[in-house]
């Protein structure tokens, strides 16, 4: 043991020690700290919230997957019933290039004139308009009622091959419907149908409510909502 005047230096050791031991139990301290704090962290409530987040999250996800799936059902839906809607009206575009050879098996449906007005056409007892424009069914019925006349009524073949001819087998609305009841189609005057010219596998209802007719070489039963030219007729008889 040495001394330094009455100063007994030879702790110096036994301090240093004892200031590693309380540096040793602070950081004791600090990590049961730190570990308590974790510990508090993985409390059962805590748990209880990451686990509803985790099923609020499973859960959004599932809704946007099906409401993807639904539109997706829907575009292909109303991509079908458009392609059904194209491919029936090319069909009845096509037919008009054969005009010319069918134009060559009509049989003579006699002479028909121009009357006073030129946009008239006389054919034995009747004055025909056939319009430019196009238009759904109801607007062309009621263009041909503001002329003093109505949607073209077919009464024989020689009628309907004079028609095809005088509009160069454009297609266009005849006044045929089936308003009243489904099936039972009935000229706009209000007799019923006798005499058919109905394309093969038509009526058919194709698209839904078609529901009015139109004329292209043969009949075919569409929605009244298309537009197309139209043909009105006017008796001048009466």
């Amino acid at each position: 043991m040495s001394y330094y005047g009455n100063i007994d230096i030879s702790g110096k050791r036994g301090m240093g020690i004892e200031y590693e031991e309380m540096a040793i139990n602070s950081s004791d301290v600090q990590t049961e700290s730190e570990y308590s704090d974790t510990k508090r962290s993985r409390t059962p409530q805590n748990t209880v919230r990451i686990k509803n987040y985790r099923s609020v999250v499973v859960c959004l996800v599932l809704l946007c997957v099906l409401l993807l799936t639904a539109v997706i059902a829907l575009c292909v839906h109303i991509h079908t019933i458009s392609t059904n809607c194209t491919q029936e009206r090319d069909e009845l575009i096509i037919e008009k290039g054969n005009l010319p050879k069918e134009r060559d098996q009509f049989p003579a449906v006699g002479k028909y004139q121009c009357s006073d007005n030129p946009k008239w056409i006389t054919y034995k007892h009747s004055s025909y308009y056939i319009s430019s424009e196009w238009k759904n069914w109801t607007e062309s019925r009621e263009d041909c009622l503001q002329r003093g006349a109505d949607l073209i009524i077919i009464n024989d073949k020689e009628e309907q091959d004079f028609i095809t001819v005088a509009t160069s087998a454009n297609i266009v609305w005849i006044g045929l419907n089936e308003f009243h009841k489904e099936g039972v189609w009935k000229w706009v005057d209000g007799s019923t149908l006798t005499t058919e010219f109905w394309r093969h596998g038509e009526p058919n209802n194709n698209v839904g409510d078609e529901d009015c007719v139109v004329s292209h070489f043969h009949w075919a039963d569409y929605p009244c909502d298309f537009t197309f030219v139209w043909i009105c007729e006017k008796d001048l008889e009466v």
